[in-house]
């Protein structure tokens, strides 16, 4: 079995930072033109681009939007309307989060809360379930007796656990797969679990998993786990990583107990 283990680190994964090097003082220039300045993105994210980024994915959606009310009225098949409903509560899921991003790149600058993990769990399970019920996949919960409330940031959180969640899905063969879900305390830590029966990861590629671009998925961007992976360590969350090829993988989440 592969291990990977990642400590508490202010090093960000998904992130874009600039360092200015000093320079000699040198004497002052008179008549020097005085330059403007302009705000760098924070974390990567220019607010002019994910604007017309936004703007650009509006537009198919709301062709989305009325190709499925027009086929609503026609479809009268019960195994065509459910789809259709995946098709539209996909795409409501498409335009909550571009529209998340104009709130002034609000994924990178929410307010921490106190939040019951097992409440946040069921969201991202539920968010997940048209993936899970197409792959015929079956879920198990096993919440610990007591429920913990913690500091976090909600919105990245539902998206960092969503990101482990779907890698986990798209792990599984079709009809063949169980997702656990599991939380416990265990010495000051609260501890989330994460697993799969899926294909597993490799001990070489396990190393790599939470690098950007990184990715063995025909089509893949390599963005999903390594985007998760950012969100958990700016919410303080130790992430450790177990895996055998055919057997599958496990995600353990380690939280500081609110006391």
């Amino acid at each position: 079995m592969s291990l990977l283990s990642t400590p508490f680190s202010n090093q960000t994964a998904f992130g874009i930072k600039t360092f200015l090097p000093s320079t000699p003082t040198s004497r002052p220039r008179r008549n020097r033109p005085q330059r403007r300045q302009v705000a760098a993105p924070v974390d990567g994210f220019d607010p002019n681009f994910t604007a017309a980024l936004v703007h650009e994915v509006r537009n198919p959606l709301s062709n989305i939007y009325l190709a499925i009310e027009m086929l609503q009225s026609e479809i009268i098949d019960d195994e065509l309307k459910l789809y259709l409903d995946i098709i539209k509560r996909s795409a409501r899921r498409i335009n909550t989060v571009v529209s998340g991003l104009l709130n002034k790149c609000s994924l990178q600058n929410n307010i921490a809360e106190k939040y019951s993990i097992h409440h946040l769990l069921d969201e991202v399970l539920e968010a997940a379930k048209d993936s899970i019920g197409l792959k015929k996949i079956g879920v198990k919960k096993d919440y610990g007796k007591h429920d913990h409330y913690l500091q976090l940031d909600r919105m990245k959180m539902s998206i960092g656990l969503s990101n482990i969640v779907v890698n986990a899905v798209e792990a599984m063969e079709m009809g063949k797969g169980d997702l656990s879900v599991t939380t416990r305390s265990n010495e000051g830590a609260y501890i989330i679990e994460i697993a799969d029966n899926g294909c597993g990861i490799s001990r070489e590629n396990l190393k790599n998993i939470f690098k950007p671009y990184y990715t063995n998925k025909p089509g893949g961007l390599g963005l999903g786990l390594a985007s998760a992976y950012n969100i958990l360590q700016s919410n303080h969350v130790n992430v450790k990583v177990e895996s055998e090829e055919g057997e599958g993988t496990r995600f353990i989440l380690s939280f500081e107990e609110m006391q």
